[in-house]
């Protein structure tokens, strides 16, 4: 079966959509899509069509014809919360973090760590990368990233979740057995470090914050292993109650 594209685009009407115009060039420029051809259209928030590509004019796009479907959300929410790792490892790990179910990604700077990982460039490449992975897994609502300066900040922004958990490497409890064993689960977190795992502080500050230590097995994982593993764990929960 042929692939079919899908596109960022405002719900005009009944049975039309307007792409967005970064989209629309994509859809034209670099895809070089034919009128006529199908294509799906999603608004970020639920909202997904399938309808047929119209072409107004360079800058105006439209997929008309297109039956709208509302998508009922996944009933947990999965966030990871990543210390700013290595130049490119943030960039490699949004898609699969994105692709195995995880609804939000926080990146913050560790301390001892240069101000240059979560710059303003690096933020605007995540964003991208975000909505590239959300549209090539057919997500139907857009995966968020926020990015802060340090780990008090990231643990706020999250505070009310009902299960939240900190990776280090000698914790007693493994983080797939805790998660076949929970009742009542609406909002995950799960808080990894860098390169150089935690400080003494940032982890007595996650402990306080209420986050249970967890391993990922027997080995010592990398950051850009860890992260994307935990999210496996985390994605199959439902299918495991």
């Amino acid at each position: 079966m042929a692939h079919t594209y899908r596109f960022f685009a405002e719900h005009l009407s009944p049975g039309h959509w307007r792409l967005e115009d970064d989209e629309a060039s994509h859809a034209l420029k670099v895809l070089r899509l034919d009128a006529g051809t199908v294509i799906e259209v999603m608004d970020g928030r639920g909202a997904v069509g399938v309808g047929k590509l119209f072409i107004e004019s360079k800058t105006k796009v439209f997929a008309v014809d297109a039956l709208e479907t509302m998508t009922v959300p996944d009933p947990i929410y999965r966030c990871v919360i990543l210390g700013a790792l290595k130049p490119g490892d943030i960039d490699d790990l949004i898609a699969p973090l994105v692709e195995l179910g995880i609804d939000r990604i926080i990146a913050f700077r560790q301390e001892d760590t240069p101000r240059f990982r979560v710059a303003d460039t690096a933020q605007d490449r995540w964003q991208r990368l975000v909505r590239a992975a959300v549209k090539q897994s057919k997500r139907p609502t857009l995966v968020s990233i926020d990015v802060v300066d340090g780990l008090a900040e990231a643990i706020a922004l999250v505070e009310g979740a009902s299960h939240k958990w900190i990776l280090l490497p000698e914790a007693p409890q493994d983080l797939l057995k805790v998660t076949q064993i929970l009742e009542g689960v609406t909002a995950m977190v799960t808080l990894i470090g860098g390169e150089k795992g935690f400080s003494p502080r940032e982890e007595s500050m996650a402990r306080a914050a209420g986050y249970l230590p967890v391993c990922l097995g027997p080995w010592v994982l990398r950051a850009r292993t860890a992260a994307p593993a935990a999210a496996v764990f985390l994605g199959m929960l439902p299918l495991r109650k």
